[in-house]
């Protein structure tokens, strides 16, 4: 951070101090630095940031925009703490808001770690994206003319996504070589789920994200046809990352009634349980879920559960790991940052946080297709 431009400019001192301070305090006080007990290793945080701060001012050989640089260093705390939480500059804080999931894309989901590139871990099926040769394994190195390697997985998400019809400028990586596309986005899942039925196989659930009417629909189009019968079902997650945790749980209560179905536990240990009330309308439907790279967030909730308390199978590929719930905090600049609060246990008292979950029948990365699929499908389910 460069802060002799401070000393010369003042009228950009404050703004970068208040930067520095804010930062500080969001590093500390989410890294638990301010608990009882720690006031002294606090301490110790401030005077040191306050000598770094000194050498930046006084021994650094260039002046750099303070604004620029406080954005960087929001970026870089509020980023590092873990994929879910975000920093959002102001020309993101509208769309993530606003946002409802039905917005055009190229059909690249991705996964992120800190100081790492997005890598695509599954492409949509006849999207711009695999029309454009874009394939799993690839990585997206800039988006938008933007590089990506301090973005966090939501701002890359953000980014990728659009409301105004236009292409999006990606630079993937795959192997050695890079390659700059100009990838058109389109609207495509524009309801949250897809049921399908097809001669010989079991019927097919395909969830898309857990919008908020999505039990609703599937109490409207897909309960009326299973309710009562014994008929297979696949509950496809494959992919599926977006959405709300409350809805997952919605979902698995169509499966099973259970008043202890896990909980949120955030900062001090605080407790938030999760239950699934109603009577299960769908109670005695075979089922076996699928999971993929993709899979992740209110997905994973849903596939636990369902293994927990109705003692489901799953079928495919370890998950990501990222059932949390966050917070949207706004900032006086406009910009604002999103925080975990809380991450999810399944009733066993399991975190799903960080680990994922492995299938029962896991399938290697280079035969996830529906083939394989459907072959390890089908002797788990009950012959009709």
């Amino acid at each position: 951070m460069d802060v002799r431009s401070a000393m010369k400019v003042p009228k950009y001192r404050w703004i970068l101090w208040a930067a520095t301070a804010a930062a500080a305090v969001f590093f500390v006080t989410r890294m638990g630095f301010l608990s009882r007990g720690n006031a002294g290793t606090a301490a110790r945080g401030f005077e040191l940031l306050d000598s770094l701060i000194s050498h930046i001012r006084n021994d650094y050989l260039d002046e750099r925009d303070p604004v620029t640089t406080a954005e960087g260093t929001y970026r870089g705390l509020v980023n590092s703490l873990d994929p879910l939480s975000a920093y959002l500059p102001q020309d993101l804080v509208a769309a993530y808001t606003a946002r409802t999931g039905r917005e055009a894309e190229p059909g690249i989901v991705v996964l992120k770690r800190y100081a790492s590139f997005p890598q695509v871990v599954a492409v949509v099926e006849k999207s711009p994206a695999e029309a454009a040769g874009i394939k799993p394994g690839d990585v997206l190195s800039a988006v938008g003319g933007r590089s990506t390697l301090s973005m966090s997985l939501t701002e890359v998400k953000l980014r990728l996504g659009g409301t105004d019809g236009q292409p999006v400028d990606l630079r993937v990586l795959e192997g050695n070589d890079s390659k700059n596309l100009k990838v058109p986005r389109a609207t495509l899942q524009p309801a949250p789920f897809t049921f399908t039925r097809a001669a010989g196989q079991p019927a097919r659930l395909r969830i898309h994200r857990f919008d908020a009417d999505l039990v609703a629909g599937l109490k409207r189009d897909v309960v009326p046809a299973l309710k009562g019968r014994k008929d297979p079902l696949v509950l496809d997650l494959r992919d599926c990352q977006d959405g709300a945790v409350e809805e997952a749980a919605r979902l698995v209560n169509l499966f099973v009634q259970a008043a202890d179905a896990g909980w949120f536990e955030g900062r001090s240990g605080v407790k938030e349980p999760v239950s699934c009330p109603a009577a299960a309308e769908l109670g005695t439907v075979p089922v076996v879920v699928w999971t993929g790279p993709g899979t992740a967030g209110p997905a994973e909730l849903a596939a636990g559960l369902l293994r927990e308390l109705r003692k489901i199978k799953i079928v495919g590929y370890k998950t990501a790991g990222l059932v949390g719930r966050t917070t949207l905090f706004p900032l006086k600049d406009d910009s604002a940052v999103v925080l975990t609060s809380g991450i999810y246990a399944l009733p066993s008292g399991r975190k799903i946080w960080d680990d994922g979950l492995v299938p029962d029948d896991a399938i290697p990365a280079d035969k996830l297709n529906e083939k394989t699929f459907l072959e390890r499908t089908l002797p788990l389910l009950p012959k009709r």
